[in-house]
């Protein structure tokens, strides 16, 4: 027989990376998904929503129809998840609602406006496709710039266009027409218009300074903020951007919504006490079952020892008969 060689046992290539508590409980966290039907552009928009939240985001996270809010909630503390953000749909517009776990708020925004990432790179002439994008949590910056999602590049400052093309290491410029690399440095290393663009600078942890250049990968959002509630998407308005409310409608609004957190509670305590009882009745009837059964062969090896009794009191009495007539 030929010989057989050992099972391959692949060896882990990545360090573990050792997270404090702490850390883990600090570092925001969220669910991206969906609710109820949506077209094919929203669904992209999630898609392109959990990259840029990336890598503290479930990319992989798995959808169905039966699940609830509260299904979220609930393994969100396992998980050390902070936020969930969830996209909808109807017929007048399309929402993204935020909610910060466990315990809300709920604040509900209507999309304006919204480009996905691929439509965003279809209008760059040179459109930025890096690896290490989404590698890192997003950085939010609130003055001075957009609402479209942008990648970061780094490079040298205060060096000539063209000495900076000959330094690259990818993308090497091709000098076969150049009689000499004189003309190519002093030419600005034959940049385009976008390259060209001067990058903005900013000090280095070396000392020196580096370049800075913004690229924008999608997608853009233009949000409106509607409601404010509180809890998970069931307590009361805090703030309509259409409704205005009095004080006693605001008290009728608390009102209703306690008295459906207090009808909450009682569906689920009992839908648990449903689960208990249809447990407790499996559990005796498999006890009534087993007592049966147990009854059945107990009166078995009874009627087998009577039979035995039986048949040595006949053999007895029998003998006794022999006996008897041979006297």
């Amino acid at each position: 027989m030929p010989k057989q060689g050992k099972k391959r046992k692949k060896k882990r290539t990545e360090k573990e990376v050792d997270i404090s508590e702490r850390e883990l409980r600090q570092t925001p966290r969220c669910f991206v998904v969906k609710r109820g039907e949506v077209g094919n552009n929203i669904k992209d928009l999630v898609h392109d929503f959990r990259e840029v939240m990336s890598p503290n985001c479930g990319k992989a996270l798995r959808e169905s129809r039966i699940n609830r809010l509260e299904d979220y909630a609930a393994v969100a503390g396992h998980f050390h998840v902070s936020h969930l953000i969830v996209f909808t749909q109807t017929k007048a517009a399309s929402y993204m609602k935020l909610v910060k776990l466990p315990q809300g708020p709920t604040l509900t925004f209507r999309l304006a406006s919204y480009s996905l990432a691929r439509d965003v790179r279809a209008a760059q002439k040179r459109p930025r496709g890096g690896s290490r994008d989404y590698s890192v949590a997003p950085l939010q910056v609130l003055n001075g710039f957009s609402g479209a999602a942008s990648a970061v590049a780094k490079g040298t400052a205060g060096i000539e266009r063209g000495v900076q093309r000959l330094l690259r290491v990818t993308r090497l410029p091709k000098l076969g027409s150049k009689a000499d690399i004189a003309d190519f440095v002093l030419n600005g290393g034959a940049a385009s218009e976008s390259e060209a663009e001067q990058a903005m600078e900013a000090p280095s942890a070396t000392g020196g300074r580096i370049g800075v250049r913004l690229s924008e990968t999608g997608p853009r959002l233009t949000l409106q903020l509607v409601k404010v509630e509180e809890g998970i998407c069931n307590g009361g308005v805090l703030y309509h951007r259409f409704q205005t409310k009095t004080p006693t409608q605001q008290q009728v609004l608390e009102a209703k919504a306690k008295q459906r957190k207090s009808l909450q509670k009682r569906n689920d305590m009992l839908e648990r006490n449903l689960v208990g009882a249809k447990a407790n009745k499996k559990r005796m009837e498999d006890k009534k079952a087993q007592r049966i059964k147990d009854h059945q062969g107990g009166g078995y090896e009874e009627e087998e020892d009577a039979g035995a009794v039986e048949t040595h009191v006949s053999h007895h009495v029998k003998a006794k008969a022999e006996g008897g007539g041979g006297g």
